[in-house]
């Protein structure tokens, strides 16, 4: 084949998207993209959660189908394509790894919505959905505590100190003790029968050399 004639192959053997058969493809697209957008909202802390972030997640999807879209609907536009889109680079980190795990999802179902394999793409992000969410209710490391507790003066009453701790309590241990001429301090990891309250700080403030005592709630994933 001479030059010219793979040159009009690749543009005669395309495919052309119409304005409605590609509004059509981009209300599909924005509907996965609104499935991940809740999935997103439902499953993630409220305290971290991210609108921002979140919608971008729906309209990355949405460009994901574009680009598909138009190199699918040329040969010769894909190859170019390809060589503007390897000069692109992100920097931006990602600090939350789940995060990474939802711009993965939202291009996936970018490519399954431009291929037009309808069964694929709803079949697998409700399933992929409800994986999730599921996933963010299952409960985690319940009832489980740091307790910082500093004395100053004299010596920590250890013996009443965990007497006054054990009727509200499943397991103990002292993870950190320090020790100096006129202060003490103790980090234990408690595993209480429920959740604490300040009835609890009370008695235990009231244990001989004891001044003050902080919890801290451990979540499995970071301490705070």
């Amino acid at each position: 084949m001479s030059k010219e004639e793979v040159l009009s192959y690749f543009y005669t053997n395309s495919s052309e998207y119409g304005v409605k058969r590609t509004l059509v493809i981009l209300l599909c697209g924005l509907a996965v993209g609104m499935i991940i957008y809740l999935t997103y909202y439902i499953s993630s802390e409220k305290i971290a959660y991210n609108r921002k972030f979140n919608w971008s997640l729906v309209i990355m999807h949405l460009i994901t189908v574009i680009v598909m879209m138009m190199i699918s609907s040329n040969i010769a536009v894909s190859l170019g394509m390809v060589g503007a889109l390897s000069i692109v680079r992100f920097r931006t980190a990602v600090k939350d790894s789940r995060d990474t795990m939802f711009i993965f999802w939202a291009m996936a179902e970018g490519l399954c919505v431009s291929s037009q394999n309808w069964r694929l793409t709803f079949t697998s992000v409700l399933f992929i959905a409800v994986v999730l969410i599921a996933s963010s209710k299952v409960p985690g490391i319940r009832n489980r505590y740091l307790l910082i507790v500093n004395g100053a003066g004299e010596s920590i009453d250890r013996k009443l100190f965990e007497e006054k701790l054990k009727p509200y309590i499943v397991s103990f241990r002292v993870r950190t003790a320090n020790k100096e001429a006129d202060r003490e301090e103790m980090i234990c990891e408690v595993r209480t029968k429920g959740e604490l309250d300040l009835d609890v700080l009370d008695e235990l403030l009231s244990v001989p050399g004891i001044q003050s005592v902080n919890w801290v709630v451990e979540s499995g994933e970071t301490v705070g």
